[in-house]
Order: structure tokens, then sequence, then C-alpha cells
């Protein structure tokens, strides 16, 4: 009986050994609680771009040290890497990565990889947006954007110097005449330039200048107007060149917001209704005559109200 029991004890003993080898020698993985992954573009914009190296990283390192991983990068390449894993995608797409711990614990994520259009020297290169025609004692913007561009050096050839600092400047031209705008920027070794022409007015705080000038606006809209009208389908340097004229001079440049009211009961916006008045109306034995055009301001003006009829030939 003692016998037994000494066997048993050493059996036993043996097993406690052998447990605690296999435990120390066999690394002890335990259940992951938690499991995610962050991902990280290489130039900070938060676009995932194609031939853009992105950084795939495990949020938790600690919890996942010493267990098999397998990255799926959703295009048939597969990587096997601890941690975190750097991937290029060569091609625009929609991917699913996914992310395996010891063959059963398992993460997707949906990204989507893009391709931006890639910058041109010459998108550097400052521009000047203003219009080619103005008034005397009108405020004119004139505006300047590109990449890297930070400082900005404006001359309205009035003063003889520099009479701005920043990307969008409003100037008033005090006397009538040809000015050549001259702007220098920290990207740009020579000044560009910008032509325009300031025509005399009545001074705007006047109020017989102000209707005065209105009325000057009016009648000239009402001239390219009916040009446009006149013009045939087949003529398009006057369409065009009346279009542009009325955009530049009357819209600051912002000729998409404007509308046309028709005869107090159908609206336009500018684009559309010159469209119609050069394509649809007055062809053939019929003519359009714009008899009235009334504006409330003729500058950055955003309506337009013509009265206008149709007369057969």
């Amino acid at each position: 009986m003692r016998f037994n029991k000494k066997v048993i004890l050493i059996i036993l003993g043996i097993a406690i050994i052998a447990a605690l080898i296999i435990a120390i020698w066999m690394p002890y993985k335990t259940a992951i609680s938690s499991m995610d992954f962050s991902i990280y573009d290489s130039n900070e914009n938060y676009h995932y771009e194609i031939n853009e190296k992105l950084n795939f990283a495990i949020n938790d390192s600690l919890d996942h040290k010493n267990r098999d991983m397998i990255w799926y990068m959703g295009n048939g390449d597969t990587i096997m890497r601890a941690h975190d894993v750097n991937y290029t995608y060569t091609e625009k797409g929609k991917y699913m990565v996914t992310l395996e711990v010891d063959a059963k614990y398992k993460i997707s994520k949906y990204i989507e990889v893009i391709s931006l259009p890639k910058k041109k020297a010459k998108d550097s290169i400052a521009r000047i947006y203003g219009v080619d025609v103005g008034y005397v004692g009108e405020e004119l913007v004139f505006s300047s954007y590109g990449p890297g561009i930070d400082s900005w050096f404006w001359e309205f050839g009035e003063t003889g110097t520099v009479d701005a600092y920043e990307g969008q400047v409003v100037y008033v031209y005090k006397n009538p005449g040809m000015y050549s705008v001259k702007l220098k920027t920290n990207t740009s070794k020579y000044p560009v330039t910008h032509r325009i022409q300031i025509l005399p007015l009545f001074e705007p705080i006047e109020e017989s200048g102000n209707l005065d000038s209105l009325s000057l606006a009016q009648e000239d809209i009402k001239i390219r107007l009916q040009t446009i009208a006149d013009a045939s389908i087949s003529n398009k340097r006057d369409y065009y060149r009346s279009l542009k004229h009325i955009e530049n001079r009357y819209t600051c440049n912002d000729a998409d917001e404007v509308i046309v009211v028709i005869n107090g009961a159908r609206y336009n916006d500018l684009y559309s209704y010159c469209q119609g008045l050069h394509h649809l109306e007055g062809k053939g034995e019929k003519t359009v005559i714009i008899n009235e055009v009334a504006i409330d301001t003729f500058n950055c003006l955003k309506k337009i109200q013509v009265t206008q009829s149709i007369i057969n030939q």
C-alpha cells in the first residue's frame, strides 16, 4: 500500500514539473478582449493615395506580443509581420484590409485609395483675377491664390507704390484711364500684370451721380442684350463679347449667381437667359426687342429685370 502511494506521489510530482516546464517554455496566449488597428498616410492630407506609403499599426501592441499575425491587404497581397506594416497601393480602388491573429481573431476595414491630380509647375504661377473694366469710385475686387503663395504685393498703377498686401483686396480708382495692375509674390521672380480700363463717372457719394451711373449701366446692359438677340446663331463673336462684357463689368465675375426676371413673371440665370435669347428667341420671322432693363446696383449685381417683346418682321 505504501509502495503504491509512493508511486502515485512520484507520478504526480513528475506531472507537475512537466506542466511547469511546458508553461515556462511555451508562450501563454490569452483570449483577445479587443483588437483594432489604425491607418496613417505619410503625407498627412487624410487621403489614401496611390504610390503613397501607408502605415497599418495595431492600436495595443503589448496585448498582441508573441502572436501570429497575417495582414491581408485586399488585393491578393499578404504580409506576415507583427504589430505594424508599411504598404503602398499602385492602383486606385476600394480594398478590404484584414488583420488575422492566431488564425482565429480577425478584424477588417474598408479603405479607398484615390488618385489625386499632380500639381504642375505652372500651378504655382500667380494669376490676377479681376475685372477688365471699371468705373471711377467703384470698389473693384482683385484676388490671387496659388500653391505656396503666402505674401502679395499689389500695385494698381495709380499711386506708384505698393498699395495692398493681401490675397484678396479691394481698390477704388480716383481717375479714369488705362492702368496696369502688378502683383509680386514670394513664388515669382517678376511681377504678373493685369490691364484694366477705368471709365469716368460722377462721384458715387453724390445721389445724382448714383442715378446717372445706374441709368448708364442699365442702358449699357440693354444694348448688350439686344446685340445678343439680334446676332445670328452662327455669330458666336458678338454673343460671347456681349455676355463677357456684362459678366466682367457688372457681376464681379460671379455671373452664376445673377437672376434674370423676364417681364416680371419668368426667371432664368444669366447664362441660360442669354443662350435662349441667342439660340431660341427672335429667329426667323420674329424679332425680340429689349424694351427696358432695370437693376438696383451696377456693382456686383444679383438681379436683372428685363422687359422684352416679340414683333413680327
